[in-house]
């Protein structure tokens, strides 16, 4: 196993509350593996041990990660991690499987704070690298959804109910073709059904058509079209795909581990997949098909072309376990009559991690494992993908193609690990940022501290340069929030944050022009650095897994050009379609120290969110307007009661709606909606009320792929929860608006766990 591993995110939630972390991806500089034992003496070595139970009896493997040092990834449960020189927080994961399609996992905190390691020696400062010349302006990806064509109703495990599921299918082949059918791309679907397309020119006339098969042994020439008209976009296209030519046998149904969920995992790092096979076998169990890969849900579609009538067998594999059963319909079987396989358990438990330990040389316990809230309504939902996910699927290679695009790298290898990266110091001093900020004047600047209480729960430490009309940019470093909402807490952690402690991740925003993109106008860009200012590939937001640039920034900021993933092609451009989201005092904590309260940082808030509406371009975008409305009397305090005018109009019919908007709406989820509407022209809630969205906001639907997608952040789900199910009178007017009971998902429509 590699000693340089990729580092996995962490979220740190305690007593009920969930402390949503920045973690990050560290590429430069990773060394080789430490043989360090716990007997070292150096403050720098921490030994790493997690005790897991496994009710089969398996054999139990490990994998280590980290956030930043060096860990031997080593097949044991327990090893040595080498933390960083400097100071900072960081973190160690764990996946524990037993080698037949289960698996567990763990993570663990430590500050290196207070260890005092040398610190990392400083790089030489570079400038900014030349970006290679844009080739794919104005032009669009696409990211389609392969689903099987027609209703899919499944039965549930005990046989008395049934629901109607949308049937997602990974590995189809698909091609997109122009109309002197020439091929333009060529790729497979994953387990999720979907797949993400490179940019291509709009076309001028007609559309492309896009050509699917199931069956890799089909010549090119005769793959069936499943889109005869597709134009790229940034919204997914759900793709039908119907059965192959010659295919009589259409076997569906559902494959799951004992405790109700999916074989196998998805390493967002690596993008291996490992989910459950199934083949058709003649009764003397010899193939009579190939091997088809289940879903990401743990449903499957095999299609073959057999005897009309007979008797076969299924044959279901999860990595080392496999389990045969027989067909019960033998025939005759017919395409338009799809045969439903009872649902399939297979004989396995995944294994439990009972704890996780650190210690240092000297044997003293260091940091606290990341554990999970009690009750928190966003826990109970599955899914490490679901949360600042629903647009961005972005990985090490895009997210260095990425940062390539920006010119902070000079270039990127197969693997995405960028070549020059430049450092937090040489983007600062590029955009004369805080501490390199002498000549700019007073007008043009401003920080704040502060906790976003409402959707991530981090302090930030924010600061921001107008060093010209076209060149602004902003940058926020981020510390774990308080557990609590007490002041005397708010003060301490805001605090330690001034102090440098804990420091996760800083996230830079710019808005620059880059040569030959968006026409030469400015627009929005996002990058990110560690503790040591290194520049990362990715972020943990919320706890629920990492998340690559510069999809995990769309989620919110918006991406009317951003396709599910960035093109890795050397010359795309770096114009993403996002927005600058305004500050809103609502969403956020202040310290009671003289200098920091909020009445001592209105002024800077308000200077924030006019260089934010700097970048709009426009005083009639949702950015601007809602920033308008909260200034509107002229003062630099927010008017923090301020309700749009549809709104004001919508409590005429729902009385209340007003209200939701004050308390629910406005304290958390309006600057997302507001910079993506702002983006795309889409989900503008501040000019028309939310209609349509009853499964991605209470799940339910037959398209597992949105159920309960919204609010896409883990924090912002909690806050929301609370504070409606904390007033039935609020929780009324929230259902009579949405249509849903937000406090109440709606299960999956067959298996209640996946």
């Amino acid at each position: 196993m590699s000693t340089c591993s990729t580092p996995h995110p962490g979220a740190e939630r305690t007593g009920g509350a969930t402390l949503a972390l920045l973690v990050a991806l560290a590429l430069p500089g990773c060394g080789g593996g430490s043989s360090a034992t716990a007997q070292d003496s150096g403050p720098d070595k921490t030994t790493l041990s997690v005790a897991a139970r496994d009710a089969d009896g398996d054999t139990l493997h490990y994998q280590w990660r980290v956030t930043a040092g060096r860990i031997d990834d080593r097949d044991a449960s327990s090893t040595t991690w080498t933390l960083p020189g400097g100071p900072g927080l960081h973190f160690a994961y764990v996946t524990v499987s037993d080698g037949r399609g289960g698996h567990a996992q763990a993570q663990y905190a430590v500050s290196s704070d207070a260890l005092d390691p040398a610190a990392t020696p400083a790089t030489t400062a570079q400038p900014l690298h030349a970006p290679p010349a844009v080739t794919d302006d104005g032009q669009l990806g696409g990211r389609l959804r392969l689903q099987a064509a027609g209703r899919w109703i499944f039965t549930s495990r005990d046989g008395t109910t049934t629901g109607e599921r949308t049937l997602a299918l990974p590995d189809v082949l698909v091609e997109v073709r122009d109309d002197t059918d020439q091929t333009l791309f060529s790729g497979r679907s994953d387990g999720s059904g979907e797949l993400v397309l490179p940019r291509l020119p709009v076309p001028t006339s007609g559309a492309y058509r896009l050509h699917c098969t199931r069956d890799a042994a089909l010549a090119r020439s005769a793959w069936p079209v499943c889109m005869p008209a597709y134009v790229p976009s940034a919204a997914p296209a759900t793709v039908p795909v119907s059965p192959g030519a010659g295919i009589n046998l259409r076997l569906y149904g559902h494959v799951e581990l004992a405790d109700g969920s999916a074989c196998g995992r998805q390493d967002p790092g690596t993008g291996l997949t490992r989910v459950a096979t199934l083949r058709l076998l003649q009764t003397d169990g010899t193939a009579a098909t190939a091997a088809i890969p289940a879903n990401r849900y743990g449903d499957y579609l095999l299609e073959a072309a057999v005897a009309a009538q007979g008797s076969y067998r299924l044959e279901v594999n999860c990595e080392g376990l496999r389990q045969t059963v027989d067909l019960l319909a033998s025939g005759p079987y017919l395409a338009e009559t799809p045969v439903e396989m009872p649902p399939l358990r297979l004989a396995n438990t995944p294994p439990r991690i009972t704890r996780m330990l650190a210690n240092g040389p000297d044997g003293n316990v260091r940091g606290r494992p990341v554990t999970a809230p009690s009750g928190s309504l966003s826990d109970g939902l599955p899914g490490a993908d679901r949360f600042l996910a629903y647009k961005g699927l972005d990985t090490p290679q895009s997210a260095c193609a990425y940062y390539r695009a920006l010119g902070l790298v000079s270039d990127c290898d197969a693997q995405g690990t960028p070549a020059q990266p430049v450092t937090m110091a040489d983007w600062q001093r590029h955009h004369r940022l805080p501490p390199y900020d002498d000549g700019i004047a007073a007008a043009d600047k401003a920080s704040a501290d502060y906790i976003n209480r409402m959707d991530l729960n981090l302090v930030r430490r924010m600061s921001a340069v107008r060093r010209s009309a076209d060149q602004i940019a902003f940058l926020v470093c981020n510390h774990p929030g308080p557990d609590g909402f007490g002041q005397a807490e708010v003060d301490s952690t805001i605090d330690q944050a001034r102090q440098g402690l804990k420091q996760v991740a800083c996230v830079g925003m710019e808005w620059t022009a880059t040569p030959g993109a968006n026409g030469g106008r400015p627009f929005t860009k996002f990058v990110t650095f560690g503790p040591d200012g290194r520049l990362l590939l990715s972020v943990n937001l919320d706890g629920r897994g990492e998340k690559y640039m510069p999809g995990v920034c769309v989620a919110c900021h918006g991406g009317a050009t951003h396709a599910g993933r960035f093109p890795t092609a050397r010359g795309a451009s770096p114009m993403l379609g996002s927005r600058f989201l305004p500050f809103d005092a609502g969403n956020y904590r202040f310290s009671s120290a003289p200098g920091l309260r909020e009445a001592d940082q209105q002024v800077a808030l308000h200077a924030l969110n006019r260089l934010v509406q700097a970048t709009e371009g426009s005083a009639d975008t949702p950015v601007s307007r809602l920033i308008d409305g909260w200034y509107a009397d002229g003062s630099t305090a927010q008017d923090k009661a301020y309700v749009p005018p549809a709104w004001i109009a919508h409590a005429r019919s729902v009385p209340g709606a007003d209200r939701l908007y004050r308390e629910v709406i406005g304290a958390s989820c309006r600057t997302c909606h507001v910079a993506f509407a702002s983006a795309s022209g889409r989900f503008d809630w501040d000019r028309s009320i939310p209609s349509g969205y009853r499964s991605h906001l209470c799940g339910g639907g037959a398209d597992l792929a949105v159920n309960r997608s919204m609010p896409n952040a883990l924090v912002t789900l909690d806050r929301v929860t609370e504070r409606l199910g904390a007033d039935a009178g609020l929780g009324r007017i929230s259902e009579q608006v949405f249509g849903c009971d937000i406090t109440k998902p709606a299960p999956d429509p067959v298996f209640d766990t996946r």
